[in-house]
């Protein structure tokens, strides 16, 4: 028999989750959305009451914002909304895998042991 919750966690792209302090930014225009976790393909990201709506579908260009001032150029689409976040599908841009890569290694180095 299969385990649910790990079927819930396959996906097509390894995907960095953030602590809340070191979160990266979502920048549309004049808004930005505070990044929960995000792969080379997709992110996910919290929506605020006071920030403008975005719907299912929606097509999506901004820029994402890291930590140490990295920047990715984004395009895609909202594919969910749930629970004050959207997931964004990008198709035809990526986040480099290197950034990714230095991200986490930044997160594992200052988080590693507060976990334990």
């Amino acid at each position: 028999m299969s385990d649910p919750a790990a079927e819930l966690e396959k996906r097509e792209n390894y995907r960095l989750h953030f602590p809340r302090a070191e979160r990266p930014l979502l920048v549309i225009g004049e808004h930005h959305y505070e990044v929960v976790d995000c792969s080379v393909r997709g992110l996910r990201c919290i929506v605020n009451d006071w920030q403008p709506r975005l719907a299912l579908g929606d097509q999506i260009e901004g820029l994402v914002r890291f930590r140490d001032r990295a920047q990715a150029p984004v395009r895609g689409s909202v594919v969910r909304i749930q629970e004050g976040e959207i997931a964004l599908y990008m198709p035809d841009s990526e986040i480099p895998f290197t950034v990714l890569r230095g991200e986490e290694r930044y997160l594992l180095a200052h988080y590693r042991a507060r976990t334990g």
